[in-house]
């Protein structure tokens, strides 16, 4: 295994999950590097983004908690140089100007899919380059 990618939120956008997320996201990185056996596998996680800075309530709980992972935060020095979290709100486009009002899917908007993408992908190599 290379390295892991995350890009998840939505279902877990209610009180009860939310405010567990981040303790949740530290054990999953923790169970996928040993099932795996990997234990500094890089671990790359996209914000979810939905409603971009606007976003209130449980949603932003988990994205606060994606962000609290990131070994930048210095929050869990485990992950320090092997986990890095992207944030991704910049990337929502409103329904105005994508295919379709979905919000949990991004309102289906290609340019959404792309950034975020693009964002894993040099998270991903800036973790690699690191080692």
């Amino acid at each position: 295994v290379a390295g892991f990618v995350w890009w998840q939120g939505h279902k877990d956008g209610d009180a009860v999950h939310a405010a567990r997320y981040e303790q949740n996201l530290v054990r999953l990185i923790e169970c996928l590097r040993t099932e795996f056996k990997a234990p500094k596998a890089p671990f790359v996680i996209a914000t979810i983004g939905f409603g971009g800075w606007n976003m209130a309530g449980p949603h932003k709980t988990v994205a606060d908690a994606q962000l609290a992972v990131s070994g930048e935060t210095g929050k869990y020095p485990q992950f320090k140089g092997n986990v890095l979290t992207v944030e991704t709100r910049d990337f929502w486009r409103d329904a105005s100007v994508s295919p379709r009002n979905q919000d949990y899917h991004y309102n289906r908007n290609a340019e959404t899919y792309m950034l975020v993408g693009d964002a894993l992908g040099r998270g991903m190599v800036k973790l690699l380059e690191g080692k």
